[in-house]
């Protein structure tokens, strides 16, 4: 095997060409960086038709959690199941104990080792596009979200000659096909149908502490990281209800409020959740269920990743709830592929 293969001199690839072609044994290249993909397979490439492609994404939101679930509680399996999707995060760190204290804790080692990666990723681009690619993953972090948002900030660093949207969707699409950014649809919200976020929330959430000192090896406040834990387990959730249900995942925002998760079919929702990353106050929980019926949402939910909601919705998820619905799409999913478990 051949690790972050992007780095390897080009003069060297006839050589690999020569030695898999008489076979003998397996090879397998590593890279971070799309553009070395690209160049394996280009019609001119001595390695083509001698490899195949296989992309390692992010563990799946009901795999995760039901294999943490094995191991650590239903609570704490749920809370690092957010930020364990990323295979690279187990060499450096033990999905045990208080999530949010050791984020915090490891979060000086993490923001340099994901600044890193990332900057592996673009090894291959010319530095004025490593520098869009890098400022649009930053602003996402920070909470900018529309391609009208991100155009704004980017000509004020100018890094655009004019703020308009269309010169940030064709960065947006290539980020998503490299798998660092994804588009999560907007339902009912006013001037926008897309939400963009980072796809991986370990690196939302580390490049977010990053901009917030963390490049100077301070260790964040803890109130920090789990505000962003917060934030970033509202989608998580949206994933596993929606690999669940076989619904597409949706976000609304109205207003000043928005429903964490809507679930939607044909374009109709059919239902919406507000999701907390600790309990929910008997008045929250009622706030909640009344904002998402007012929108016309047939189905209203709470999901609290601490403890059991109070029953004021038409469906409840608290740790132990959410971790059986995890393994039991965890298990469909291996009866699909013929996996054994």
């Amino acid at each position: 095997m051949i690790d972050e293969f992007q780095r390897l001199p080009e003069e060297y690839w006839d050589l690999l060409a020569v030695s898999r072609a008489r076979g003998g044994g397996r090879l397998i290249l590593c890279g971070s960086s799309l553009g070395v993909v690209s160049k394996v397979f280009d019609q001119r490439s001595p390695l083509l038709g001698l490899f195949a492609p296989f992309k390692v994404d992010l563990a799946s939101p009901s795999d995760n959690v039901a294999s943490l679930s094995r191991v650590v509680s239903p609570e704490d399996a749920l809370k690092w199941a957010v930020v364990a999707r990323d295979p690279w995060l187990l060499g450096l760190l033990d999905p045990s104990g208080n999530v949010t204290e050791a984020l915090a804790e490891a979060a000086p080692l993490l923001v340099v080792s994901a600044s890193g990666l990332i900057g592996e990723i673009f090894r291959e681009e010319e530095r004025a596009l490593t520098q869009l690619y890098d400022a649009v993953l930053r602003l996402l972090a920070l909470g900018y979200w529309s391609s009208a948002a991100l155009a704004q900030k980017l000509h004020e660093a100018k890094l655009l000659p004019r703020p308009e949207a269309s010169h940030v969707t064709g960065l947006l699409a290539q980020l998503a096909a490299m798998g660092l950014v994804e588009r999560v649809r907007l339902w009912r919200t006013r001037g926008a149908r897309v939400y963009y976020r980072h796809r991986s929330s370990l690196l939302s959430l580390l490049t977010a502490l990053e901009e917030r000192g963390g490049e100077a090896g301070l260790k964040p406040p803890r109130e920090t990281v789990s505000s962003l834990l917060g934030v970033e387990s509202q989608f998580f959730v949206g994933e596993l209800l929606a690999e669940a249900t076989g619904l597409e995942r949706a976000y609304s925002i109205s207003g000043s409020w928005d429903v964490d998760v809507v679930l939607v079919k044909g374009g109709k929702a059919v239902a919406g959740y507000e999701v907390k990353l600790g309990p929910f106050s008997s008045s929250e929980a009622s706030r909640a269920v009344e904002r998402i019926r007012s929108l016309g949402i047939p189905k209203a939910g709470l999901v609290s990743l601490t403890e059991e909601p109070p029953p004021v919705a038409d469906e409840l998820y608290g740790p132990r709830d959410l971790v059986q619905l995890a393994r039991r799409v965890s298990e469909r999913r291996r009866r699909a592929h013929g996996s054994i478990s």
